[in-house]
C-alpha cells in the first residue's frame, strides 16, 4: 500500500488530501484542516453584541451567514427568557434577500473560479473558456458575482464582514431606487445564467428533466456534464446518500433530513464529536476540524442536501440517475444560482418600505443572562450558532460549520463525508475533483 499526500489550494484556506492506495485503488483517506483559528475562544469574555462584529469574520465568503446565525441565536435567548421579540416583515425580507444574495454570488465564483478550472486538467482544450486568471468565464464569472456583491451593499452597506442584521430586525431603510437597483442587478445575474450557465431562457431551463437537463442544457452547464461523463464523474464522489438541511428559505429551501425517508430537522439530534481532532489531545486527532453527527450519522449537507429533501424536480430527476455524484451535486449548486434569483425578485416586490426596519426588543444586553441557538443556510450547507450569556458576557459560544458537516474527521464508527466519497477512486485527478465539489472552506472548517 502506497500514500500520497496533495495540499489543494485555490480555495477558501488549504486542505490536505492524504490517500492510502492499493491494487490502483483508494482505500483509504483523511481529509486534513491544517490551521487552527479560534473564534469560538476569541468570544468568550466579550459583551454579547460584539458577536454581530467578530463572527462575519469567521469567512471571507459567507460572513453574511454568520452574521445571522448569530441575531438569530441572540433573538432566541431572549424569546427563552421570555422577552417578546419580533421583527417586521420588512425586516425578515431584506435578511432574506441578503442571505440569498450571498448565496448566489458564493455559487457562481465557486463553479468559475474554483471548480471549472480543474476540469481543464481533463480536458486541456477548455483552457482557453475556463483557465484560471486568463480564461475568458473566469473573468466574466467574476462580474457575474459583483452583481450580486453590488447588490448586498446596497442594503447592507457593505460586503463583506458587515453587521446591519441586529437583534430586532436591521440597521438600514432602503428607498425604492435602492430596491429598483437591487432588482436590476439580480435581473444581471440571471441574465448571465441565460447566456453562459445554461444557453436558454429560464423558463425553458426550469422545464427540464432528467436526460432532458443532459442534453438539452448548452451552456457552461453543458460543457460541464460532457466532462463528467467523459470521465466518470457521473459516478464518482459518491457518499452516503444521506442529506441534512436545518434552515430554511422560503419558497425554494426547506429544512428537514433525508435518508431512507424525508423527516423534520430536530436540532437535539444534532452532535459534535472531536475523537479524530487535535482539539481532544488523544492520540488519534489529524485535522483541527471537529466533526458533525445528526442521530450519531455522518450526513452531507450543502446544495445537494436542499435540493433533495426541496423535491427540486430537476435535481431529483438527476439524482435518481446518478445519485450523489459529482454530476449531481454541481448541478444542484449551480441550479440554486437561478432558483434563488428569481425568490429575490419576489420577495423584492413585496417588501413594504413603510414599515419599521427595526424593532425594539426591549432587552439591556449589558445585564442580559441567557441561551440561543440560531440555524440557517449558508453557501455550503446549514449553519449553527450557539451562545450562553451570562450578566452580558458571551461565555461560551460554538459554530458548527458546513464545512465540519462535510470535510469533518472520522470518528470511532464511520469515515467522515467526503473521506467516504474517496473510496474506490482510481486517479488522483478525479479525487481532487471529487473533494472540490463539496464546496470547500478550510477556513470555516477550522474556525
Amino acid at each position: 500500500m502506497r500514500m500520497t499526500r496533495d495540499l489543494l489550494t485555490r480555495l477558501e484556506g488549504e486542505v490536505e488530501l492524504k490517500v492510502f492506495w492499493s491494487d490502483g485503488r483508494i482505500k483509504d483517506a483523511y481529509v486534513v484542516v491544517p490551521t487552527y483559528r479560534g473564534f469560538e475562544n476569541i468570544l468568550k469574555g466579550r459583551p454579547i453584541l460584539d458577536a454581530l462584529v467578530i463572527t462575519p469574520r469567521v469567512c471571507g465568503i459567507c460572513g453574511h451567514a454568520h452574521l445571522r446565525a448569530t441575531v438569530e441565536a441572540i433573538e432566541d435567548a431572549y424569546r427563552r427568557a421570555g422577552r417578546r421579540v419580533g421583527i417586521t416583515r420588512k425586516a425578515e425580507i431584506l435578511r432574506d434577500v441578503t442571505t440569498s444574495l450571498e448565496i448566489v454570488q458564493n455559487h457562481i465564483r465557486w463553479f468559475y473560479l474554483y471548480f471549472m478550472p480543474e476540469l481543464v486538467k481533463l480536458k486541456p482544450e477548455l483552457k482557453e473558456r475556463f483557465g484560471p486568471f486568463t480564461g475568458s468565464r473566469w473573468k466574466e464569472g467574476i462580474e457575474a458575482s459583483n452583481y450580486a456583491t453590488k447588490a448586498i451593499a446596497l442594503i447592507a452597506g457593505q460586503w463583506p464582514h458587515n453587521s446591519y442584521m441586529v437583534p430586532g430586525g436591521v440597521t438600514c431603510d432602503p428607498m425604492e431606487a435602492d430596491i429598483r437597483k437591487v432588482e436590476a442587478l439580480v435581473n444581471r445575474v440571471i441574465s448571465f445564467f441565460e447566456e453562459k450557465v445554461v444557453g436558454m431562457d429560464w423558463r425553458s431551463y426550469l422545464k427540464l428533466r432528467g436526460s432532458n437537463l443532459l442534453s438539452k442544457v448548452i451552456g457552461d452547464l453543458g460543457t460541464f456534464a460532457e466532462v463528467c461523463l467523459e470521465n466518470g464523474l457521473d459516478i464518482a464522489g459518491r457518499s452516503y446518500g444521506r442529506f441534512l438541511t436545518g434552515g430554511s428559505i422560503h419558497p425554494c429551501i426547506s429544512s428537514g433530513v433525508k435518508s431512507k425517508r424525508t423527516c423534520e430537522f430536530n436540532l437535539s439530534k444534532v452532535s459534535e464529536l472531536d475523537t479524530h481532532s487535535f482539539l481532544s489531545r488523544n492520540g488519534k486527532g489529524y485535522s483541527w476540524s471537529k466533526t458533525a453527527r445528526y442521530r450519531g450519522l455522518p450526513f452531507e449537507t450543502g446544495p445537494l442536501a436542499r435540493q433533495i429533501i426541496s423535491k427540486n424536480p430537476r435535481i431529483t430527476s438527476l439524482y435518481r440517475k446518478f445519485k450523489d455524484s459529482v454530476l449531481v451535486r454541481v448541478w444542484a449548486r449551480v441550479d440554486e444560482i437561478l432558483i434563488l434569483s428569481l425568490a429575490i425578485l419576489e420577495k423584492l416586490r413585496r417588501v413594504d418600505l413603510s414599515e419599521e426596519s427595526w424593532v425594539d426588543p426591549g432587552v439591556d444586553p449589558k445585564k442580559f443572562s441567557g441561551k440561543g441557538v440560531g440555524v440557517v443556510e449558508a453557501a455550503r450547507g446549514t449553519l449553527i450558532h450557539k451562545v450562553r450569556v451570562e450578566r452580558g458576557r458571551i461565555a461560551y459560544y460554538d459554530i458548527i460549520t458546513p464545512t465540519v458537516w462535510n470535510l469533518g474527521p472520522r470518528d470511532d464508527r464511520y469515515l467522515g463525508v467526503v473521506e467516504k466519497a474517496m473510496i474506490g477512486l482510481t486517479s488522483r485527478k478525479i479525487a481532487h475533483i471529487v473533494l472540490r465539489s463539496f464546496d470547500v472552506c478550510s477556513v470555516c472548517t477550522s474556525h
